[in-house]
């Protein structure tokens, strides 16, 4: 084949690899003043800057091993995969755990697991990016991986007998994929816990994931968990603050242990809801470009605590950051995660998509909190030999204290 034949195929390819650009093959693609011609008549040609044509030369190697792999290889290959590949590696090239290719049907699973609508086992798992380890941290009451008993803890190893990790963002989903993959078929589910290895069979059902709990405790100090960004946290939240409406609350208590994020605008709009007027967070993209995200003068009369923990991470470091720098309330637990980044959702037009990092984001005060994580005010480990839980008892126990050193607490003896 001719030099120029795999130009004009590396062009095809560059469209097919670079989001944004379209897939019409008399594109025309302008930059710098110079133009190179391809070798078509004018008409019907291609023009492009020379740093353009340039790149085009480089990507000539990737249809060159494209046309031997389909020519040469031992068994047929399938065009669509071999794109496929070449995508992920070069998202993989990045070594960023959070930014990765998403085929048409990874996308669509990705978007139903968001909503909280789904069929699955109902767990939420997270991976352990040292250790590899694909972790159960939440479990649905009344789900099929709490009727056989699985726990929070648990580390799944296999599912229906092939591997699955935790390394990275990708792995995590790409584990969830498989589980939902059996639908309503029967599989086998491995799992370690405290060093002994078993295996459970489960199948897949419909579930629902309320991504938010609430109650009124003692004291009239209101309790919220929000176990993740993601799905109807926000009108869960709007509800529980409903249901307090009538309360005299001496404080708020917002639980985010375990949370490990979701939707920036999600946090905004309840963040909106706890701080007063101004900045609730910042971010910045490579470029030095600025978007701000800010609160109105409306917000809780009451002090907010934010539980914390090791797991707290992303959307949840943006709420309990900026309560820590507005300085209405405190965090109490752990060191939370400390991923300050933002990740975008790029779609395409056949229902694929890349997710990729984009931005640094800042708390009010300009701490950016990536690889450190927000420190809480008061450190409070729960034993795990205990069934108290510590950080809960000691929030309440501060909130009433302020409560009654401000004279509100009086008013429970009255």
């Amino acid at each position: 084949m001719s030099k120029r034949s795999l130009v004009l195929i590396a062009v095809m390819w560059l469209i097919v690899l670079v989001a944004g650009i379209s897939s019409a093959a008399t594109i025309r693609l302008s930059g710098a003043d110079q133009k190179w011609n391809l070798g078509l008549p004018e008409n019907d040609g291609i023009l492009v800057s020379q740093a353009e044509y340039e790149a085009l030369q480089r990507y000539t190697r990737l249809e060159e091993v494209r046309q031997i792999l389909t020519n040469d290889y031992y068994t047929e290959v399938d065009d669509d995969t071999l794109v496929t590949g070449a995508v992920r590696g070069m998202m993989d090239s990045l070594g960023d755990r959070y930014t990765f290719y998403y085929t048409p049907e990874e996308m669509a699973a990705m978007t139903a697991n968001a909503t909280g609508e789904y069929k699955g086992i109902g767990i939420q798992v997270h991976g352990d990016a040292e250790s590899g380890e694909l972790i159960v941290y939440r479990v649905f009451e009344k789900g099929p991986a709490a009727r056989v008993g699985l726990q929070a803890g648990d580390v799944l190893i296999e599912v229906g007998g092939e591997p699955v990790s935790g390394e990275t963002t990708f792995s995590v989903d790409e584990a969830v994929r498989k589980i939902q993959s059996y639908g309503d078929e029967e599989f086998a589910l491995t799992v370690l816990r405290d060093g002994e290895q078993f295996t459970v069979s489960l199948r897949c059902e419909e579930v629902i994931m309320d991504r938010v709990d609430y109650e009124l405790l003692d004291g009239n100090i209101g309790y919220i968990q929000i176990m993740d960004f993601l799905g109807n946290d926000v009108e869960g939240f709007t509800a529980a603050m409903e249901s307090f409406a009538d309360a005299d609350l001496h404080g708020l208590i917002i639980d985010l242990r375990d949370n490990t994020g979701g939707y920036l605008d999600d946090v905004v709009d309840i963040a909106d809801a706890l701080l007063p007027e101004g900045l609730i967070v910042y971010t910045e993209d490579r470029y030095g470009n600025r978007l701000e995200e800010r609160s109105d003068a409306e917000c809780v009369k009451c002090p907010v605590v934010c539980l914390v923990n090791s797991m707290s991470a992303s959307a949840s470091e943006v709420l309990s950051g900026a309560v820590q720098d507005y300085g209405i309330g405190a965090i109490i637990g752990e060191t939370t995660f400390g991923k300050g980044i933002v990740q975008t959702v790029i779609p395409f037009e056949d229902g694929a998509g890349l997710q990729l990092t984009t931005a640094t984001y800042y708390t009010p005060n300009g701490r950016c909190i990536h690889n450190t994580g927000v420190v809480p005010d008061y450190e409070v480990v729960d034993d795990p030999e205990t069934e108290t839980d510590e950080a809960l008892e000691f929030a309440r126990n501060w909130l009433v204290e302020r409560a009654q050193q401000s004279g509100q607490g009086d008013k429970e003896d009255r």
